[in-house]
């Protein structure tokens, strides 16, 4: 079986970051440990037949990261599965060349991040274009378990094709450090435009207490982080270090913007398995993972007394931090695991290509 990835992103870097061992590969969704099950998964852009200035000029001005890949269409067919997030031209395209020439192979698979928020309510063109390529997804493989109900219930006839399997993340890689001292101080990751960072920072005053918010130096939703807050994009491995000096890892998120319902998932999947004690905003993705009172914290949407309340909680209470920190590392152990995960993936895709002949 041959699958190919459509990013919408560029990850050719941070594949030579996995070959170098620089990098666990989290972020291909599995990609990068199909081939420990014996399965052929590989990637295309843009940047792999263009020089970068090339390639950037023609993302951003004339196809777009949904487009971008529109110029390997008939490459498309040299594989059994296409699975992606984005790429939404080209399944437009790929589509209306499966209706009219009716083709089995390849299964477009979608990989979701946030199908409801693009379906809406099904009133505009782009709305109902969406409808009109998920309705003939080959099947859809979600982030969260209320999405994947969700989906089962707008489209009855891809109920057997839509699988709830997180991306994942290696336990070891990402894993606590013994006898390493945690300090008094709050990390909080995300470079995605929906990280409520306004709420997370007046929640934090007058507790005392650093905090690091590893994200780029400025963001779509820019808010001037005050004294206490230190502000930046740290490398992979620095990162790791400093979720093991953090005491509390929250992650304030806003869903208001409805463009990514998984947002937080990455950073989420990371804390857990490093032990950490974590707060997080109650999205139905991060519902998904957490227990309250079990293996973390929820607190509402935009609610800063809640945070408050929550981080000052935990910031006094040794005992419970640890508690939830260990259930958060035994979760993810038991369900989080990347290299399982990606054998989860492979059944999946599997059993889709078995029932398409």
């Amino acid at each position: 079986m041959r699958v190919l990835y459509l990013f919408s992103g560029i990850r050719g870097g941070l594949v030579e970051k996995v070959k170098r061992g620089e990098d666990p590969g989290d972020g291909t969704w599995g990609m990068v440990r199909l081939p420990h099950f014996g399965i052929e998964a590989e990637h295309l852009e843009l940047e792999h037949v263009l020089p970068d200035s090339a390639a950037k000029f023609i993302r951003r001005k004339v196809l777009g990261n949904y487009g971008a890949h529109i110029p390997f269409f008939f490459h498309f067919f040299r594989y059994d599965i296409i699975f992606t997030a984005g790429a939404f031209y080209s399944q437009l395209l790929f589509t209306l060349a499966q209706i009219i020439f009716r083709f089995k192979k390849p299964l477009w698979v979608m990989h979701d991040f946030n199908i409801t928020g693009f379906l809406g309510n099904g009133t505009t063109i782009k709305q109902k274009l969406f409808r009109f390529i998920t309705l003939r997804a080959g099947g859809i493989v979600t982030v969260g378990k209320e999405e994947s109900e969700r989906l089962k219930k707008l489209l009855p006839h891809l109920k057997e094709r839509i699988e709830y399997i997180p991306f994942g993340v290696d336990i070891s890689f990402f894993s606590p450090r013994e006898g390493k001292e945690v300090e008094r101080r709050i990390l909080s990751v995300g470079v995605d435009p929906d990280r409520d960072w306004e709420t997370l920072f007046n929640a934090c005053e007058g507790l005392g207490v650093e905090v690091v918010a590893a994200t780029r130096p400025r963001g779509s939703r820019d808010v001037t982080p005050p004294p206490f807050v230190t502000r930046k994009l740290f490398p992979l491995k620095e990162l790791v270090d400093e979720y093991v000096r953090a005491s509390i890892v929250v992650l304030p998120l806003d869903s208001s913007a409805g463009v990514n319902d998984a947002m937080g998932a990455t950073a989420l999947f990371e804390a857990m398995a490093m032990g950490k004690a974590i707060i997080a905003t109650s999205t139905h993705t991060m519902r998904s993972y957490i227990t309250h009172g079990e293996n973390g914290l929820l607190v509402e949407e935009g609610n800063v007394e809640e945070m408050y309340s929550a981080i000052k909680k935990l910031l006094d209470d040794k005992e419970l931090r640890d508690r939830l920190g260990h259930a958060a590392r035994a979760y993810a152990v038991q369900n989080l695991d990347a290299e399982k995960l990606a054998g989860t993936l492979v059944n999946y895709f599997k059993k889709l290509v078995a029932e398409a002949h």
